[in-house]
């Protein structure tokens, strides 16, 4: 196994049948050769049809876990990345982006860009509050110290549910985050 077909697909292990078919659907059409004329669309498309192949086929999608599962230390930082990430999803704000690791998400007219990462240190933080100029939420299982805490970014330690650097804007955003705290 070369590569991860969940994270070709932009998907987690525990995403559905419909919602691998959707994440298929979007990439499809953002890399067919027809619509992508980049020198890379045709290999990309060839590998996301490969991941789709395999993980919208119910025996395919649980041999190929088996044999994931098989090449993979167990990870507690992983299972408690994909936790948080799902925890995010269902506190009834619009996701406006979604990958496995960041989120954008509204709420009326709040705007909260989340990293969910295994590990954070200042260089990462520094990178992560670059990109979003507005609010953004850091949840790290493990925080590397020092850290340059930036006050643009809030940062919440899964493994001790502290948070630190930026406080919430309002109420609305803090009840968003409780479940970490």
């Amino acid at each position: 196994m070369s590569s991860d077909y969940y994270e070709m697909l932009r998907i987690t292990s525990a995403a559905s049948f419909e919602e691998v078919h959707k994440a298929y659907r979007l990439l499809a059409m953002q890399f067919h050769p027809d619509r992508n004329p980049t020198p890379e669309a045709a290999s990309t498309m060839i590998a996301i049809n490969e991941a789709y192949a395999v993980l919208s086929e119910p025996a395919s999608r649980r041999q190929y876990d088996q044999e994931r599962r098989k090449g993979q230390p167990f990870d507690i930082a992983g299972s408690i990345v994909r936790a948080a990430h799902e925890t995010l999803l269902k506190q009834g704000w619009t996701v406006a982006q979604n990958t496995e690791s960041t989120l954008l998400l509204e709420n009326e007219h709040r705007a909260v860009r989340v990293s969910v990462v295994p590990r954070l240190d200042s260089g990462l933080l520094k990178k992560i509050g670059r990109q979003f100029a507005g609010f953004s939420v850091v949840l790290a299982v493990e925080i590397e110290t020092p850290i340059n805490l930036s006050l643009q970014a809030a940062v919440i330690d899964l493994m001790h549910s502290s948070h630190h650097g930026a406080p919430f804007p309002d109420d609305v955003y803090r009840q968003l985050f409780n479940p970490f705290l």
